[in-house]
């Protein structure tokens, strides 16, 4: 449709706190993530969570992130995964991610079309009980990113090293996700920025059968209200 009607005009929403502090009002020692991996599972509380976000944000925002940067995850579905896109969208920033056993080319023809400022990688793959190495592929992706700034390296594989240094970032350095926000002080809160109902919080892409992959980029109300659904639905079928 085109011109695309623009829905719920005058309101003002942050999608991340609508996620972080549901009108549910869960109790913060509850838990907010299940994660399962190969090695078992890992349980994250709403306030563990809250506070990783906000950890994260405050990293982002000090880096100079903002309203409308897009940011990146070369990341597999774990939590840290979660906590990068919440904080980016927390500032108004865009979040894209791509599975880390996609090609460095792959990527490219995705990543290269919106320009990120900040790249999440995880430092390896578990797959099957085998560790599977990124750094070479981390390497050929950072180097054709001029605007990147940081590119922030997960320990999801704590036994795996990987050498920072040679992975270069055209305007700053790559780091660990624990000196990424070790400089993060208590003060800080976590602050949403509050956006039109239709501001862009995730970017996906085609398939690229037909030529390079196109970008598809999902709103806030839209994208909220279709977690809604799957939410009621989840739960209608468990009763």
């Amino acid at each position: 449709m085109f011109p695309r009607p623009s829905f719920f005009g005058n309101a003002k929403l942050n999608f991340a706190e609508n996620l972080l502090f549901p009108s549910s009002n869960p109790d913060e020692d509850s838990y907010a993530v299940i994660e399962a991996n190969e090695e078992g599972r890992n349980y994250v509380t709403w306030k563990e969570l809250r506070e990783r976000v906000r950890q994260c944000t405050v990293a982002m925002r000090k880096l100079g992130v903002k309203q409308g940067d897009r940011v990146a995850g070369y990341v597999a579905n774990h939590c840290n995964a979660l906590v990068a896109m919440l904080a980016s969208t927390a500032i108004g920033a865009l979040w894209t991610a791509i599975s880390p056993d996609t090609g460095a080319h792959a990527v490219l023809d995705r990543v290269k079309q919106i320009g990120p400022v900040v790249l999440f990688s995880d430092n390896a793959v578990a797959y099957n009980g085998k560790v599977h190495e990124v750094q070479g592929k981390l390497r050929d992706i950072t180097r054709e990113l001029p605007q990147l700034k940081v590119c922030v390296v997960f320990e999801t594989i704590a036994s795996h090293d990987i050498d920072l240094g040679q992975i270069p970032v055209a305007n700053g350095t790559a780091c660990s996700h624990s000196s990424f926000v070790q400089s993060v002080t208590d003060e800080k809160r976590l602050d949403f920025v509050q956006l039109p109902s239709d501001h862009p919080v995730y970017i996906l892409y085609s398939s690229g059968t037909t030529g390079k992959p196109k970008c598809i980029v999902h709103g806030s109300i839209g994208t909220l209200i279709r977690k809604l659904y799957f939410l009621l639905v989840c739960f209608l079928i468990s009763v």
